[in-house]
């Protein structure tokens, strides 16, 4: 059976997920979301995200396969943490190279833009848990390279659908969620 693979993300209202590759959502997201990230990872199997990502928030105590041009061989700095460089891969190479430490089933995309736009262009994106905060960054990283403005018609663009959005608090914090097609 193929793993699913959830990206959650979470933008300001003008379509970036952070101001520079070490700004992390913790450092501006509203506590709401946060709870939400948290419950969302949890539930994965496994994390998947770059180099960057990682090293923003570092967490020694989670499976995580972090995305890395430096790696040239899959290897593990940490039991549950495998290195690699994802080119010559695709997303359904992934649970054969872990499968000894805990099954991937399902993974969470945890960011940056690199890794979206790889699940993406390999057609593995199988749910998009969006949150919007009501703040605006004027520029930043976007959600996927070269894909500017509200995330809402970035995802559109690239032919995801809203099935579902709900407010998450009074400030307007507000969790989509999409899927593919």
């Amino acid at each position: 059976m193929l793993p699913t693979f959830t990206l959650i993300v979470v933008a300001t209202s003008d379509g970036f997920i952070a101001r520079h590759p070490a700004h992390t959502p913790a450092d501006w997201a509203s506590p709401e979301e946060q709870i939400l990230f948290r419950a969302e990872v949890a539930a994965a199997d496994w994390g998947i995200m770059g180099r960057h990502t990682h090293e923003a928030a570092d967490r020694p105590d989670r499976r995580r396969i972090i995305f890395s041009t430096s790696a040239p061989e899959p290897h593990w700095r940490r039991p549950t943490q495998l290195w690699l460089d994802p080119a010559g891969l695709a997303p359904d190479d992934l649970p054969a190279l872990v499968a000894h430490v805990h099954p991937l089933r399902h993974g969470a995309i945890l960011g940056g833009t690199a890794v979206h736009d790889w699940f993406h262009r390999a057609g593995r994106i199988d749910r998009v848990a969006f949150t919007v905060e009501p703040v605006s960054f004027g520029a930043g990283l976007p959600v996927f390279p070269g894909e500017t403005g509200p995330a809402e018609e970035v995802l559109a663009r690239l032919g995801y659908r809203l099935k579902e959005e709900r407010r998450l608090n009074p400030t307007g914090t507000r969790l989509l969620t999409f899927l593919p097609g």
